[in-house]
């Protein structure tokens, strides 16, 4: 059949009018593809970050964690996360302001005022500090010996931290408390809770470590000890090594603060205790993951005298303390402007004048630190 031209036109037309209907609803399709596909991600993202949110842990201060049994004492919380306390803030990214001639003024004249305090007061006192990010150093009797007392548990639980780390310990095993007398055993009255405990008592390594730093458990030390194979065990194959301007282990005679000659073991000096405290910083640095437990215990002790007692109460401080007779003595890492170690070794017999005097010092340093950057 023949059509006219007219019909002819009218047939083209509506196989137009049917293709453009075709490509509406071709492009209706893929816009709502797109649009169903942008819903999705949105849903899936906000999901992301609702997840991420939840898995962050809130952290505390321990002290509003410590528990105490019937008698006051502290005691340790078993199920506690040894993680979950609070971490020290990231190194500041602050710029100097002033240029080295300047600082090293400022440094000389800290040393000076430092060096003149320290000769006013009664007693003796030595102090070390060196500055983890560019070296310096300030010293004051630094290798004169003292009573080491519970500051040298830093060495003792760094390294315990290196043999975890090496994977040659695990922090879950559990080790039972022995009540003879040390060294036959684990007791040894003074600070800490284990002295309480029944003979036999378990506690994990890391339960053990916690109470030996935060409590300055003298019982919890001496496991610690037993498990590292003894003092002289830790001193030869770690303190050594290190630093041994005054060997922990071997009988050393000086003068005293009252002028008398004594001698003894289990001695160090200012400069021992800084190098140990900057071989954990450097460990941590290296492997923050396997060392942020005992960061985290050393930054929360139940004291707060020394080096942590001259700076804002917002400043980390990782440090251990220790005191015996006449003797009280700190070793911390500072995580300020700039992080360092300091250390104060003492012997006054009077712990509020030697409080006092470690307070001072330490807030005379961590000033001229911060000054610049002002």
């Amino acid at each position: 059949m023949k059509h006219s031209s007219g019909s002819n036109y009218n047939i083209y037309s509506n196989r137009r009018r049917s293709g453009n209907d075709r490509r509406r609803i071709f492009v209706v399709v893929c816009l709502f593809v797109c649009m169903l596909c942008v819903i999705l991600d949105i849903v899936f993202i906000t999901k992301l970050m609702g997840k991420g949110k939840n898995s962050v842990k809130a952290t505390t201060d321990a002290s509003s964690s410590v528990l105490t049994d019937a008698s006051g004492n502290i005691i340790s919380d078993p199920s506690a996360d040894p993680s979950d306390t609070t971490e020290p803030a990231a190194t500041s990214t602050a710029v100097q302001t002033v240029d080295a001639e300047t600082r090293a003024a400022n440094l000389a004249a800290l040393s000076a005022n430092v060096n003149d305090y320290l000769s006013k007061q009664s007693g003796r006192y030595s102090v070390y500090y060196l500055n983890l990010n560019n070296g310096e150093t300030l010293a004051y009797k630094e290798t004169t010996p003292y009573i080491a007392a519970s500051a040298i548990k830093l060495a003792y639980n760094t390294y315990l931290y290196e043999k975890v780390a090496a994977g040659e310990i695990d922090l879950s095993e559990k080790m039972a408390y022995n009540a003879a007398p040390y060294p036959e055993g684990d007791l040894e009255y003074g600070t800490g809770t284990i002295q309480n405990s029944a003979d036999g008592t378990e506690y994990t390594l890391q339960q053990v470590s916690t109470l030996s730093i935060t409590i300055s458990d003298n019982c919890a030390t001496n496991m610690l000890l037993r498990r590292l194979g003894g003092e002289d065990a830790v001193n030869n194959s770690y303190m050594k090594p290190i630093s041994c301007v005054v060997d922990y282990r071997e009988k050393v005679t000086y003068t005293d603060y009252c002028g008398n000659s004594v001698s003894g073991r289990r001695r160090t000096c200012a400069l021992d205790l800084a190098l140990y405290a900057q071989h954990l910083y450097q460990d941590y640095q290296n492997n923050p993951e396997a060392f942020q437990p005992l960061i985290n215990d050393l930054c929360n002790t139940e004291y707060n005298w020394g080096v942590a007692d001259g700076v804002p109460s917002d400043i980390s401080v990782a440090h251990k303390v220790g005191f015996r007779d006449q003797t009280y003595n700190d070793i911390g890492i500072v995580f300020a402007t700039e992080d360092y170690v300091l250390c104060f070794t003492t012997e006054t017999g009077d712990a509020v004048t030697a409080q006092q005097v470690m307070r001072e010092v330490s807030r005379m340093i961590y000033e001229y630190v911060v000054s610049n950057y002002a």
